[in-house]
């Protein structure tokens, strides 16, 4: 195991382990697992996809998949246990840590400002993914433009991470921990919101052609 992960501690030496011995499946569970709060680093388990894709040759587009539907499942299980406590979210033994009265005034300021944008936005900020999502289902955001924003935003670390653990191997673990995964998030997020942006403009821009042109159309 020392090969796939020469420098792990006991956790990560198991998770290579898992990973190694049940490939896509042990992706998809353990990144459910780490959507619904385990103690575990959704970066590490798609990385350690990437080396045993590197060293095993298992199929790169399958890992990626499995990497993509195991974090919208857990991110689709954050916001079903928000959907079904509701209000008594806030007061959760559990839950209610994670939305602290500062942390629920910023994201509801979000999700008034940007909508079910605030769930894509909400995966590259720390500390706020897991709230956002809860308060997401317990504030009744309809599934389907949660699973949208989500689904638009979780293709950015499945495909990634999947990447950098194939090109650079156990070296760009030292970096992920160090910050680069959010440097990553970070130009990858930047790149969709230029795209993103352009396109609600050229929207806007058809949008008010169609509407300037009525009248002469009318007369």
């Amino acid at each position: 195991m020392r090969t796939l992960w020469p420098s792990g501690g006991t956790v990560e030496e198991q998770i290579a382990l898992w990973i190694a011995g049940f490939s896509y499946p042990a992706v998809f569970l353990l990144l459910v697992l780490c959507g619904v709060g385990a103690p575990l680093s959704e970066e590490l388990v798609v990385l350690t996809g990437g080396l045993v894709v590197a060293r095993s040759g298992a199929s790169f587009p399958l890992m990626v998949l499995a990497a993509y539907l195991g974090i919208l499942a857990g991110d689709s299980a954050l916001y079903r246990i928000g959907y079904a406590l509701g209000p008594r979210v806030f007061t959760h033994p559990r839950l209610a840590r994670m939305l602290p009265p500062a942390r629920v005034t910023l994201l509801q300021e979000m999700y008034m400002k940007r909508g079910p944008m605030a769930v894509w936005l909400a995966r590259f900020l720390p500390g706020l993914r897991a709230p956002a999502y809860l308060l997401a289902g317990a504030t009744r955001l309809p599934y389907r433009q949660f699973l949208l924003a989500d689904g638009s935003a979780a293709w950015i670390p499945a495909l990634g991470m999947t990447w950098l653990g194939v090109r650079f191997g156990p070296r760009v673990l030292v970096d992920v921990q160090g910050g680069l995964r959010w440097l990553l998030a970070l130009v990858f997020a930047v790149g969709v919101a230029v795209l993103v942006r352009r396109w609600f403009r050229q929207r806007a821009a058809l949008r008010a052609s169609r509407i300037l042109g009525t009248p002469e159309q009318e007369a």
